[in-house]
């Protein structure tokens, strides 16, 4: 029996089987969204896939393969527009007509501009019967990186805070090893290895010495991004003295820089010259245009709490993950400093919220609210 939207639950179904699928390429399917698809026929899955890799065949290329003949006059659930261009591999719509697929249902319209609503076009201009929208928000949340990045024309950013139940990210001391447990580990390496770069600021190298690698999931390691006014970072510094895929990227102002480069001789990093602020600090709108013409589609800010509060002052980010381990340690660093909040209808607000537990920690995840 439809619903008022037009879908079965069978249908709902099949483009659930579809995103199940697609979410398998976590990681791997970068610039790429990650997409999954479903062939149907008299109501039997006779073909599936999804997008493993960049360059690699697309879902429904991959599913027409499974399905063979037995695709002429079925149904494709797909979590994603079907492509029209040639890039890598060629127009999926093309091979969907040849195939003789029916009926097209997709979850949500390609805002790339090589597609954005033509694939869809196609198809229908082609006789088959097509129709859009199906788990619309889902497909949209498994690819925000790739949304985002397109919608905003800059990288997606994602602020990162482990803290105590009473908000400290480190004792007055600045111990903060290790404040979560293994269980939230996990989920920061995978936050990494879906990421393009991790940003944190020179404290948080001075006081932890981070490697930014994946190192407790499997995925690629991103670029590492130094933001420091100043540049006073140790010689033990591993982002520096380990650099030999020459991925750690300095961030500062022109007179640091070379300073910097005078007094040091390590594995070379990328230096980005930026502008500073009127407050005098490292312009954060500079940093993220500088990201931009890099290439680099998504951030992970991991701190520490400065930045962390610098970008939310700045309202450069997109989705915030704080992570909160059941401890209490009363005076400390705070998570997160002032943001000139005098009224609680001044206070940051999210949309999308979600709580899940990791182990013993909690974890929120909620979006930026944007406007209508």
């Amino acid at each position: 029996m439809a619903k008022k939207d037009g879908f079965s639950p069978a249908d709902r179904e099949y483009m659930q089987r579809a995103l199940d699928l697609a979410v398998r390429a976590r990681g791997r399917t970068a610039p790429n969204s990650m997409v999954g698809a479903v062939i149907v026929r008299e109501g039997v899955i006779v073909g599936e896939g999804y997008h493993r890799r960049a360059g690699g065949d697309h879902a429904e290329i991959s599913a027409l393969k499974k399905a063979g003949p037995k695709a002429e006059g079925a149904v494709i659930y797909v979590t994603l527009e079907p492509c029209c261009h040639t890039g890598l591999t060629g127009p999926c719509t093309d091979r969907l007509i040849k195939a003789g697929i029916k009926k097209v249902i997709y979850a949500i319209k390609d805002p790339d501009p090589r597609v954005n609503g033509r694939g869809a076009k196609a198809l229908a201009t082609a006789g088959l019967e097509v129709s859009g929208g199906l788990l619309k928000e889902a497909a949209l949340r498994i690819n925000e990186i790739y949304f985002g990045n397109l919608f905003n024309n800059r990288p997606f950013i994602i602020l990162k805070t482990v803290q105590s139940l009473d908000g400290r990210i480190a004792t007055a001391t600045g111990a903060s090893r290790w404040l979560s447990g293994t269980d939230s580990l996990d989920l920061a390496h995978q936050l990494r290895a879906e990421v393009d770069a991790v940003v944190v600021g020179a404290g948080t190298v001075r006081a932890d010495n981070p490697a930014l690698t994946v190192r407790r999931v499997a995925g690629k390691n991103p670029y590492r991004i130094i933001i420091s006014g100043s540049l006073r970072i140790p010689p033990h510094c591993r982002l520096l003295n380990d650099n030999k895929d020459y991925r750690t990227i300095l961030v500062s102002s022109g007179s640091a820089i070379a300073r910097f480069t005078g007094n040091n001789k390590m594995n070379k990093p990328v230096i980005w010259k930026v502008k500073k602020n009127r407050d005098g600090h490292i312009d954060l709108h500079d940093f993220v245009a500088k990201a931009t013409q890099f290439g680099l589609r998504s951030l992970l800010v991991e701190g520490g709490a400065k930045l962390v509060t610098s970008f939310l002052k700045a309202g450069l980010w997109d989705k915030y993950v704080i992570i909160t381990t059941p401890l209490v340690i009363g005076r400390g660093i705070e998570a997160v400093g002032d943001l000139a909040v005098k009224k609680l209808s001044q206070a940051i607000t999210f949309e999308h919220e979600e709580i899940t537990f990791r182990g013993r920690d909690t974890v929120f995840i909620g979006y930026q609210k944007r406007d209508k």
